[in-house]
C-alpha cells in the first residue's frame, strides 16, 4: 500500500540503534523507506481490546526500539528490507471498556516475528493472541474467533547451489529451526463416512501465515506472502475395529495453486483428539508431530515438526 511521504504517527518516544531519540508526532518517510504499522487496539463483535505494557525491539537493515505504546497505534519509518520484531516487557491485554482488568490470552505468534517491508509500503504487523471462549486478539491488534496451527519447523542440511546456478530461496533455511503459526477466523466442517472411517473435512477461512526467527527475505516474499489469505484444508478421521475408536489427522494443505506455492504437513501416527458420541473426531486442541514440505514451484525443502499444536477453534 502506497502512503504519502508525510505520515502522522503516534510515537512519543523512539530510541534508535544509533542512540537518537525522536519525540516528533509527525513521521517523515524518505526514499528507500517504508512504514511499519503497529495498531494496538481493535474491535470485533462489539468488543475492543488493547495491548498494554509491551515494548518492541526491531532488528534488520535498521535497528530500533519502540517503548511508548500508550496510543492506539504506533508507526515507524524503516529502510526497506526484512526484519525481526521482538515483543518484550510485562505486557497484557485489556478490554477498552474495562481498563486495568486483564484479559487472559495465549500468545500464538512466533516471538520474535519476521516481516518484510517494501519501499513506499505501509506494513501492518500483528502478534496473534487467543482469548479463550471469546475471540482472538492480534496485536497490532485485530480480533477473530477462529483457531490455529503452530509449531517449529526443523530443517536438515540442504544442497547449496554452485556458483552460477539459480538461487534456491530455501537454501538459507538449512539446519535452522523456524517457528510458525497459521491462524484462521472460522472453519467449514463436512462430515462423511469413507470405508468405515468417520471423517471430518475442514476448510478454513483465509489464513494469516507467520514465521519467526531468522528468515530470508526471499522466503518471506516468494513463499509466505504467496500463501497469505488462502484457505487451508485438512481432514480428521476415527475408526474402530470392534473396540474403542482411534482418531487421526490427515495431511494439512495450504497452497496457492496459481503460483504453485504449497505448504504441507503430514501428521505422524495417531493424534489423541477423542471422539464424540457418534464416533466422529472432536474439534479440540491437541499436540501433533508431522513431516513438512515447503515448495515455491521450482524448489522444495523438507523438515519436521515435533512440537505442533492444532487448535481448530
Amino acid at each position: 500500500m502506497q502512503r504519502l511521504k508525510w505520515f502522522v504517527g503516534a510515537i512519543a518516544l523512539l530510541a534508535l540503534a544509533c542512540g537518537e531519540v525522536s519525540e516528533s508526532s509527525t513521521l517523515v518517510v524518505r526514499d528507500g523507506e517504508g512504514v511499519l504499522e503497529l495498531p494496538l487496539v481493535s474491535t470485533s463483535a462489539g468488543r475492543s481490546y488493547k495491548l498494554v505494557g509491551a515494548t518492541f525491539a526491531i532488528t534488520g537493515p535498521q535497528s530500533a526500539t519502540i517503548t511508548e505504546t500508550s496510543e492506539d497505534s504506533v508507526s515507524l519509518a524503516l529502510i526497506a528490507g526484512t526484519y525481526s520484531i521482538q515483543m518484550n516487557g510485562e505486557w497484557h491485554v485489556e478490554r477498552t471498556d474495562a481498563p486495568g482488568v486483564v484479559v487472559p490470552v495465549t500468545l500464538v505468534s512466533p516471538n520474535p516475528l519476521t516481516f518484510t517491508l517494501g519501499e513506499g509500503e505501509t506494513q501492518p504487523v500483528r502478534f496473534l493472541f487467543k482469548v479463550p471462549g471469546d475471540a482472538t486478539a492480534d496485536v497490532g491488534i485485530g480480533v477473530d474467533s477462529g483457531g490455529w496451527i503452530s509449531g517449529t519447523l526443523d530443517f536438515g542440511p540442504l544442497y547449496q547451489p554452485l556458483p552460477g546456478e539459480p538461487p534456491d530461496i530455501f537454501s538459507e533455511l538449512s539446519e535452522k529451526s523456524i517457528p510458525f503459526v497459521i491462524s484462521f477466523e472460522s472453519t467449514t466442517i463436512t462430515r462423511s463416512v469413507e470405508f468405515g472411517t468417520k471423517q471430518i473435512q475442514v476448510q478454513t477461512s483465509p489464513v494469516t501465515f507467520q514465521l519467526g526467527g531468522s528468515v530470508p527475505g526471499a522466503v518471506m516474499q516468494r513463499f509466505v506472502a504467496m500463501l497469505q489469505g488462502h484457505s487451508m484444508n485438512l481432514f480428521m478421521g476415527a475408526y474402530s475395529s470392534g473396540g474403542p475408536f482411534a482418531s487421526f489427522m490427515g495431511p494439512i494443505f495450504l497452497e496457492n495453486m496459481e503460483r504453485n506455492v504449497r505448504f504441507e504437513l503430514d501428521p505422524i501416527g495417531l493424534v489423541p483428539m477423542g471422539v464424540d458420541p457418534e464416533g466422529y473426531p472432536l474439534l479440540q486442541t491437541v499436540p501433533f508431530s508431522a513431516n513438512a514440505s515447503l515448495s515455491d514451484g521450482s524448489t522444495s525443502i523438507f523438515g519436521f515438526v515435533s512440537n505442533g499444536t492444532f487448535s481448530p477453534q
